[in-house]
């Protein structure tokens, strides 16, 4: 592989000034004028040139973040610099990208970019095409050059989106490799999951009413043959053919929290991250055991009543294979990771077989 004459030093440079000390209108004017008129060639990728500004836009938003988070000159440059190398890289890599597809497939139909613009006015102008046009401008575009940016932009996609493909399929032995090389990322804390009732004060209700409904409701989710005649006692309405058998089943019925909805299932919850109170009730049940109302009072409104019941414990440790939620995280990473190694190989690929040379 070639290589030109370095210009990465003077995009960083030229960034690194600009985040150092706020420019003169004078300096401003001269450096918009330097880069609109003195541009020059930093790589050419299957025939195709990428020049300085072009790899200066893609690093210009990220100078101001480098320049704060950096604890000295020589990191802010630094930190730059990478950047400018990876993103000419990356442009590199979509014109490899670019010319491989039209090498094997000629052009893109334009019903395919035409359908995209559409789409674009449609969704994000309402259908005004004018104002697609005058965003269009604003942007330092027209309507062609951004016609050449959506064709580039789906012949990229569905190249590298076909190799990903190829990579979908992840087998046991592969995931119980990763899952035995990275345990470290599934361990986890003491968690306990269960499920909760919410009883809150109504508006023309006493707090000893209420507290009264709470245990009605805690004695019907410990005894589901009761469920009937309680919430009957509570004139609450049944919907026809429904019907109230389980905790879950009350809990949409009568809980007023957000986990109604779900049979107020809380889901698995790290112990640490819960009040003392209802640790300590939940480590005293057995699961699918029902605790008394626990009454909460908050500063400024009216009680709370929760009534739990657990469904499960789990150590701190790592979480065993065997989960389905595990599995599927260790088989989504191992998808991951083949699907990166897939296309960093084939792009690799790509250098080798097309004409390419970089700056450094």
């Amino acid at each position: 592989m070639k290589r030109l004459l370095p210009a990465t030093l003077l995009l960083t440079a030229t960034l690194a000034q600009a985040q150092l000390r706020k420019p003169t209108l004078e300096e401003t004017a001269a450096q918009r004028w330097t880069e609109t008129n003195q541009d020059k060639v930093v790589g050419i990728a299957a025939g195709t040139p990428i020049i300085l500004s072009e790899v200066r836009r893609q690093v210009e938003p990220i100078a101001g973040q480098a320049r704060a988070s950096a604890k000295s000159d020589a990191e802010f440059f630094a930190t730059l610099a990478r950047a400018s190398q990876e993103s000419l890289r990356s442009m590199a890599d979509r014109q490899l990208v670019i010319a491989e597809f039209k090498a094997e497939r000629g052009s893109l139909p334009a019903a395919y970019i035409d359908a995209d613009i559409e789409e674009t006015i449609r969704r994000d102008y309402a259908g005004d095409r004018n104002r697609f046009v005058a965003s269009l401008r604003a942007a330092g575009m027209t309507p062609l050059s951004y016609r050449k940016f959506i064709e580039d932009r789906i012949i990229f996609d569905y190249m590298v989106g076909n190799i990903r493909r190829t990579a979908t399929d992840v087998g046991p032995g592969r995931s119980k490799e990763f899952y035995e090389k990275n345990i470290d990322l599934f361990t986890r804390d003491e968690q306990v999951r269960f499920r909760q009732i919410a009883v809150t004060q109504g508006a023309a209700e006493t707090a000893e009413a209420a507290a009264l409904r709470a245990a009605d409701w805690a004695e019907a989710a410990a005894h589901p043959e009761r469920m009937g005649a309680l919430l009957a006692k509570h004139k609450v309405a049944v919907p026809a053919g429904t019907k109230i058998e389980t905790f879950a089943d009350l809990a949409k019925l009568v809980s007023t929290d957000d986990y109604a909805a779900r049979g107020g299932d809380a889901g698995w919850l790290s112990v640490s991250n819960l009040t003392e109170r209802i640790v300590t009730t939940l480590r005293g049940l057995a699961d699918q055991q029902v605790s008394a109302p626990l009454r909460f009072d908050i500063p400024g409104a009216k009680p709370v009543w929760f009534i739990l019941r657990r469904e499960g414990w789990r150590p701190r440790g790592a979480a065993p294979l065997s989960e389905p939620d595990v599995l599927a995280e260790v088989e989504n990473r191992v998808r991951n990771v083949a699907m990166k190694e897939a296309v960093d190989e084939w792009l690799q690929g790509l250098r080798a077989k097309h004409h390419l040379q970089l700056d450094r």
